[in-house]
């Protein structure tokens, strides 16, 4: 747990330093590590993409930016607690450096998300469903560009876990193996679901293995994640199956805490749920002890602050607790149920959470139009992108949508462009690759961006 190791030709580029200058680099590869994510295009990205409330009027309402900010503050707790807890256990592991990983891992957490949220990972699946067919299943005009299940499926159940995991791998610095080569520790702990988008021999997946809810990598990136995930130790219960890093618990429950609290925060403020009932929410979460002792009632605005932060801090203290009673589980395989889920006294309250905010935030009517027109956006867009790489004889109109891709979308470590057109560079890719250019291009989007531009592609409105 919070190993060094890295994937192979993986190393910490430093530049040299003269003898006169300041001292060498202090900061460890956990520290560069985060660094370099918080620097990334992808992060900064996250500004304009969809938390709960897409394309939000309000200056207060979370994005995904503010949330993996949010859920990196509460993960490095997370991190720096279990570490001082696995000490008194006599685990030789360095707190700081668990609470680092689990931070830079929380800030990477959302970074593969498309435009619209789940709505936008919906909106890619429905398209692929309508458009493509797996192979030797070809129907109703229904074309199949895959050769594998495995291809089709990546795309068909577009995952922004797996997304996620390929940008940090490949499509930074893109023309390098491993990307900007991340520390096995950081990308086994964002890792929430280490396997593929099909199981060994098809089967079904076990819907008592948390870390099989979801899928973690694509075909095309199979390589570099067993590399990844063998690197760091993680046991393999199938071939490209992995039982989760210890840590992705912790990150998970970053993540957890915070969607949780904070979104229902997000929903009073936006005056979705009245604030009266989010503080009695929030407070059900707390122990008796700490309920005796808050303050008087304060101000609406104060009250509801200081509901979400007292809150927040039990729930770090009771996941704290849960992982180090079950870590061994962890290492072994074993433990397989999220931490804030493993106590009945905070499981129930948490669902009422969440019952509440989904019923008056996620499923409220601004919510479900605008994410009704995400669907419209991302589909017309792909209609046109990926209509427009995948065939070898474009026509006109398809010629001019090439021309707004840019060439290095296409560029591989394993395949260099060296002045190609776009021509050249696509026959270079398979149809499966190729479509995923088209998805690596359109879940980079913002939600603003994606709607400008299906607007001016579709002729609603010219650019000025």
């Amino acid at each position: 747990m919070g190993s060094d190791a890295k994937p192979a030709d993986a190393v910490v580029e430093r530049p040299p330093v003269p003898d006169d200058s300041l001292p060498l680099d202090e900061r460890t590869p956990y520290d560069v590590d985060y660094d370099r994510i918080v620097f990334s295009s992808e992060f900064r990205c996250l500004h304009d993409k969809t938390q709960v409330f897409p394309l939000s009027s309000s200056d207060y309402t979370r994005t995904r930016l503010t949330h993996s900010i949010e859920a990196s503050c509460v993960g490095r707790s997370l991190g720096q607690l279990a570490g001082r807890g696995l000490r008194m256990q006599d685990v030789k592991v360095e707190p700081s450096h668990l609470g680092t990983i689990v931070a830079a891992a929380c800030l990477a957490h959302d970074i593969g998300n498309p435009p619209f949220g789940h709505s936008g990972e919906a909106a890619i699946q429905h398209w692929v469903e309508q458009r493509l067919a797996e192979p030797g299943k070809e129907a109703q005009g229904r074309k199949c560009p895959f050769e594998t299940n495995e291809e089709w499926s990546d795309l068909a159940h577009f995952e922004g876990n797996a997304q996620g995991f390929r940008i940090l791998n490949r499509l930074q610095s893109r023309e390098r193996r491993g990307g900007l080569r991340y520390t096995a520790a950081t990308l086994g702990a964002m890792s929430k679901y280490p396997r593929p988008s099909v199981l060994p021999g098809g089967r079904a997946a076990d819907r008592a293995r948390v870390s099989e809810k979801k899928f973690g990598y694509f075909q095309d990136d199979r390589v570099l994640a067993l590399e990844a995930y063998r690197a760091t130790g993680l046991r393999e219960r199938e071939p490209g199956v992995f039982s989760r890093h210890p840590l992705a618990f912790l990150v998970e429950a970053a993540d957890d805490i915070c969607y949780a609290v904070i979104d229902l925060e997000d929903s009073a403020k936006l005056g979705l749920i009245p604030t009266r009932q989010a503080c009695e929410l929030l407070d059900a979460v707390l122990p008796p002890a700490v309920k005796d002792k808050r303050p008087p009632p304060a101000h609406p605005e104060t009250r509801l602050a200081q509901a979400r932060a007292r809150t927040i801090g039990v729930l770090i203290q009771a996941s704290v607790k849960v992982f180090l009673e079950n870590v061994r589980g962890m290492e072994d395989g074993e433990w397989e149920l999220p931490l804030i889920s493993a106590r009945d006294d905070v499981r129930v309250p948490l669902r009422e959470i969440k019952d509440a905010t989904r019923r008056h935030g996620y499923e409220s009517e601004r919510v479900l139009q605008i994410e009704s027109a995400g669907f419209k956006t991302l589909g017309g867009l792909l209609d046109m992108f990926a209509t427009a790489v995948v065939t070898d004889r474009p026509n006109r109109e398809e010629k001019k949508l090439r021309q707004l891709l840019p060439l290095e979308l296409f560029q591989r470590p394993d395949n260099p462009l060296r002045g190609e057109d776009m021509g050249e560079a696509l026959a270079r890719l398979t149809m499966y690759q190729r479509l995923l250019c088209v998805t690596d291009s359109i879940a980079g989007m913002t939600d603003g961006f994606a709607v400008e531009l299906y607007q001016r592609l579709s002729g609603i409105k010219l650019p000025t």
